[in-house]
């Protein structure tokens, strides 16, 4: 007898599991579930097997192969574009030559209907196709069959409402067909068994029977049904080769406990039943394996390891101390020690749960993800390659757009962001005018309001704005959400203090565990939060930006000059700007409607064109402002770029020239020609933190740009503003009466390098210690990262608080001392990684 096995379906409900494996490979009882079918049609005299292929093929064939280790002979049909399940069986057959009668059963169900019986029936009923029933509870995810008395077909309906339910009996999707029944299924088309042929043949009036079988059968379509049918094993409510039928590949270690070949199995470890524990594994001291689970070959469970109700598949690793409870851990996963994974989790093939993480019911993790130490996941891990318990980095708080950030988790980490505020205080809340920031800006608002928290909307509006109108409404606080500038469909949730700067890490802390934990409050009905919206905020910004600035001078200058921006998001900031300075403007507009903006790559590939245009023009410079009017990048009249470096120290020598700073802050990062100008006005420099709050916090005391006609009223951030950058540049300028592109060249030469060193997440502590014990007798500074200073020279170690890289800068007396500099401690860092492995 020849049998059609049909494991081509990819079985999308099963995604988490099988994204990496065809669905007829996925482990029932440590074997996969086309095993136990094979088992089945062997057990039934069946002994020629062709197996229909589409998804993966080369993983069904590899492990099959001709079939002779399951006593049968087999042959394979590969799909090149699916045909359905009648035109892959057709298909099928075309390659067998089949011309007899012969079996279909689907590769990836579980079942022990006695395939002998269903011949029997079929033969004795004269049936053309006689479909295998069986009976269900809930038949609605079936295809239900209407039969008479005598089990002839009369109805077929596919998926029934409740309201469609005449019969509990439904379609197996197990078939005993006649090899006439083929010519009714068209060559080359998309055709169905239950959905064209079957119909079609009971129009015709061709005998079709179903046959009711007694017996264990489940279509494992979803996690649910998979975790149901392993329990099922176990109870004994279908007896399997691979445990509880003859030819068990486990014996029965004790009481219903079974155990496979090779297994060490510390005299300390308790297991109760009914379990499975496959071949080869290793069970430490302390070790507590729980009713109805299921271990699977080769893996290793570490000392004080609790494992309940779960399924783990093959060459796993779960540390010390850690509890899995109701969850499915596919193939080579490892548990670091104390990790902790809950009911319905399914952890993906190659995944690693950090030390200490803990990964919340119902969550999946995808394949090759890392959950790092520490790490409390709440929701499923689908795209990003990593996620921590710190939600925050350094700007806040960034992700795939409706992945990691969600309407769902934006709504939550705003409400628990709420949970720090004063009852009944208002919020500030803005976008930019992108889709995805809009729609999380909705529900951002909805998750304040939630809280009983009032908000200001501001509609699509700028970082800068936003911190202006913190201070301007006497707001408590305030978030702002745009793309993000550096990676590609990511989104930036930023989130500000009642000051207006970045909140600072000990708040991001507590927002962080107010998020985990799900410690916020609930206003109660007539608590929620009023949303106001606030006209007029640009003006107010604008003159408070120019209040203490030189504006009748500029415009009476009459600058020429060129722009690129972001037309659709900044157009009603930057012409405003330039109307109230009198400014003769040629402008290139960042974009045109699209879905996102310009990459700083894109951008700065547009400078020379820029930079032709200021020339052409005879304007006094070119201006890039980036789409959140944070970043300006100036061209000087002569074409030339004014380097990052040399910004910096642009804005240092405008605040110089200012005469108001005592002290002149600036980050660690920045060049030593700073304290050279600085000496020179007879000002000191303090070194910041690279983060934005520290370097904020130090301009904001030192109120370098307080232009507020109050003196609680907003200052504002030349740092982290490109309109108040921009008008103090051009206001010294004027002044002085120079040329951006002689004010530039009162800058002594800069020799700078940056590169960048990959470290895993878990290795950076330990580079950092090992770089700072070799350094112990040098000079040093660890402000942020470690600086070591060679003479006049110096290095920066920075560990990347977002990415797992070391950022490296070096200052030279020339651009090649600093880049040897720079790569010395590439290498180094490198270096290390490799003892350390």
């Amino acid at each position: 007898m020849k049998a059609i096995l049909m494991a081509g379906g990819k079985g999308t409900r099963l995604r988490p599991l099988t994204c990496c494996l065809p669905k007829p490979m996925v482990p029932i009882a440590n074997r996969p579930m086309m095993a136990h079918i094979l088992e089945l049609i062997r057990k039934h005299g069946y002994t020629d097997v062709t197996a229909t292929l589409f998804y993966l093929p080369d993983a069904i064939r590899k492990y099959f192969g001709d079939g002779r280790n399951f006593g049968l002979n087999m042959d394979y049909a590969v799909e090149d574009v699916p045909l359905g399940t009648a035109g892959s069986v057709k298909n099928a057959c075309r390659a067998a030559a089949i011309n007899d009668t012969f079996l279909v059963i689907s590769g990836d169900t579980l079942t022990d209907i006695n395939l002998t019986e269903a011949l029997e029936f079929h033969r004795r009923k004269g049936s053309a196709a006689t479909l295998v029933l069986t009976k269900v509870r809930s038949p609605l995810e079936y295809g239900l069959v209407i039969t008479d008395a005598n089990g002839k077909i009369r109805r077929f309906l596919e998926k029934p409402g409740w309201g469609e339910v005449f019969s509990d009996c439904v379609n197996t999707g197990i078939y005993i067909l006649e090899p006439d029944v083929l010519k009714e299924i068209p060559d080359g088309q998309v055709y169905d068994f239950s959905k064209n042929l079957f119909p079609a043949l009971l129009k015709k009036k061709v005998p079709l029977y179903g046959f009711l079988a007694k017996g264990y059968w489940s279509d494992i379509g979803n996690l649910d049904q998979y975790r149901e049918a392993q329990i099922d094993i176990l109870r004994g409510n279908i007896r399997v080769p691979g445990i509880n039928a003859p030819g068990a590949q486990a014996t029965e270690y004790q009481p219903g406990v079974w155990v496979g070949e090779g297994c060490v199995i510390s005299s300390d470890a308790i297991l109760a039943g009914p379990a499975l524990i496959g071949s080869e594994c290793v069970i430490g001291p302390g070790v507590f394996v729980g009713e109805f689970s299921i271990i699977g070959d080769h893996v290793r469970l570490a000392a004080g390891a609790s494992v309940k109700r779960s399924v783990i598949w093959s060459g796993s690793h779960i540390g010390a101390n850690s509890e899995l409870r109701g969850v499915v851990s596919a193939s080579r996963t490892i548990f670091g020690s104390h990790a902790t994974a809950f009911e319905g989790a399914v952890i993906g093939e190659r995944s690693h749960i950090g030390d200490r993480a803990a990964i919340r019911p119902g969550v999946k993790i995808w394949p090759d993800k890392q959950v790092e130490a520490g790490a409390i996941i709440n929701d499923s891990v689908i795209w990003n390659p990593g996620t921590g318990k710190s939600l925050f980095g350094r700007l806040g708080i960034s992700g795939t757009v409706n992945m990691a950030i969600s309407p769902e988790f934006a709504a939550k980490v705003a409400a628990a962001f709420a949970s720090l505020l004063p009852r009944s205080s208002s919020a500030v809340v803005s976008s930019d005018g992108y889709r995805a920031s809009r729609m999380l800006k909705r529900a951002v608002i909805a998750g304040f309001l939630s809280a009983g928290i009032n908000v200001y909307d501001l509609g699509s509006l700028t970082t800068p704005v936003t911190r202006y109108a913190i201070r301007a409404l006497n707001a408590a606080a305030g978030l702002q959400i745009r793309l993000s500038p550096y990676y590609q469909d990511h989104v930036l949730m930023e989130f500000l203090d009642r000051e207006g700067l970045n909140i600072d890490r000990s708040t991001e802390r507590s927002v962080e565990n107010a998020y985990f934990c799900e410690d916020f409050p609930r206003a109660a009905l007539e608590e929620i939060g009023e949303v106001v919206f606030v006209p007029r905020l640009i003006e107010s910004y604008m003159d408070g930006l120019l209040h203490n600035t030189a504006v009748d001078q500029i415009a009476a200058r009459g600058y020429k000059v060129v722009v690129n921006y972001d037309a659709g998001h900044l157009s009603m900031l930057l012409p405003g700007l330039f109307t109230r300075l009198n400014c003769e403007v040629v402008t290139i507009p960042h974009r045109e409607n699209g879905p996102r903006p310009k990459s700083l790559d894109q951008i700065m590939a547009a400078l020379d064109d820029l930079a032709g245009l200021v020339r052409s023009h005879a304007a006094d410079l070119g201006i890039v402002v980036d789409n959140n009017a944070e970043r300006l990048i100036l061209i000087d009249e002569r074409g030339r770029l004014v380097q990052d470096e040399q910004m910096l120290a642009l804005m240092s020598l405008i605040i110089l020239k200012q005469g108001n700073a005592q002290t002149l802050p600036v980050p660690v990062t920045a060049s030593r020609v700073i304290e050279q100008m600085a000496q020179e006005y007879k000002s000191a420099v303090v070194r910041t933190k690279t983060s934005p709050r520290s370097q904020m916090e130090q301009l904001a005391e030192q109120k370098i740009f307080d232009n507020s006609s109050g003196s609680s009223g907003p200052s504002f951030q030349p740092t982290f503003d490109a309109l108040i950058s921009l008008a103090k540049i051009l206001e010294v300028m004027t002044r002085e009466g120079l040329t951006l592109g002689q004010l530039v060249d009162m800058i002594p030469p800069i020799h700078m390098s940056k590169m960048t060193a990959d470290c895993p997440w878990q290795a950076k502590g330990l580079v950092m210690r090992s770089l700072i014990e070799e350094h112990s007798n040098d000079a040093v500074e660890m402000i942020d990262g470690l600086k070591v200073f060679h003479d006049d020279d110096w290095v920066l170690v920075l560990p990347d608080s977002d990415l797992p890289v070391f950022q490296v800068y070096s200052e030279a007396s020339s651009q090649e001392e600093a880049d040897a500099l720079a790569e010395l401690y590439l290498g180094r860092i490198e270096g290390l990684q490799t003892q350390l492995t």
